[in-house]
């Protein structure tokens, strides 16, 4: 239950209500979808066990109550009218992203890039993985999504981060990721596999050219798409079991990383504090 789902899927109709912070849902929400989404959870539990899905719900549903978020349930991504090149075929259905996992990854790059990087979240739905980033010690961060109604859910969630951790500063930009130019300068890119296809392959070929002039890192998980970045130039130096999650790099070594080796490397799933 830490993947994000096909649009074609699952489909959530209707929106949090006011009450999203206790998890309840509008009474409107039609009962197809509620059996849509029973059917995966179910689905989820049978692969992962009862055990293991029912405590990463746990965890996921804790760590949004310790940093004031609201980013547990599941939603759709309509088509966007302001964003007429916008390919909803492409689109991944939003799931928060399992915050330990997202640590862990995080985690393993080193310190002094985290600090100086520029964080990108495409597809940042309710902004879980920013807050996330914000744990791993970044202290720039840029959230993109082109979904309206995810956003402004998003920026509910960013105001509390932004009160809790007035040093950092926290951007959204609400847009087609095709269009988004990253800023100049070290990039970290967090996927939580927001899209695939051709608005995918557009995506990492902006990263590539970036690449030729800064550093680019890129921590992917349920990476879907690793072979359009590997067929860009991308390598790949860390993996976790199971592929629940790669590293890849691009570009120029940046001098934060000068005298560190992130060459080939498999790691070992391990629990992480996430606070």
């Amino acid at each position: 239950m830490t993947r994000k789902c096909h649009a074609n899927e699952a489909s959530w109709t209707h929106g949090e209500n006011s009450l999203g912070h206790m998890g309840i849902v509008s009474s409107r929400t039609s009962l197809w979808v509620i059996r849509k989404y029973a059917v995966l959870a179910l689905a989820a539990l049978r692969r992962e066990g009862v055990y293991n899905g029912l405590g990463q719900l746990v965890v996921q549903w804790s760590f949004d109550r310790r940093h004031g978020l609201s980013a547990f349930l599941p939603r759709e991504v309509r088509h966007e009218a302001s964003e007429p090149e916008f390919r909803i075929s492409d689109a991944m259905q939003y799931q928060g992203v399992d915050p330990r996992l997202a640590l862990e990854t995080l985690n393993w790059l080193p310190m002094e890039l985290r600090s100086n990087a520029t964080f990108v979240d495409y597809g940042c739905g309710k902004g879980r993985g920013l807050a996330v980033g914000i744990l791993a010690g970044f202290r720039q961060l840029i959230g993109v999504e082109v979904s309206r109604d995810l956003a402004t859910l998003a920026e509910r969630n960013l105001q509390t981060l932004r009160l809790r951790h007035p040093g950092v500063r926290i951007e959204l930009q609400t847009m087609d990721a095709v269009r988004f130019q990253p800023p100049e300068g070290p990039l970290v890119v967090f996927l939580y596999n927001p899209f695939v296809g051709l608005t995918l392959e557009r995506v990492v070929q902006r990263l590539a050219d970036h690449a030729t002039r800064s550093p680019v890192y890129v921590v992917y998980i349920n990476p879907r798409g690793r072979s359009a970045f590997l067929d860009h130039g991308f390598r790949q130096c860390a993996a976790w079991p199971g592929s629940q999650a790669l590293v890849l790099e691009s570009g120029l070594t940046s001098e934060v990383l000068q005298g560190r080796s992130l060459g080939p490397r498999i790691t070992t799933a391990r629990s992480v504090t996430s606070e």
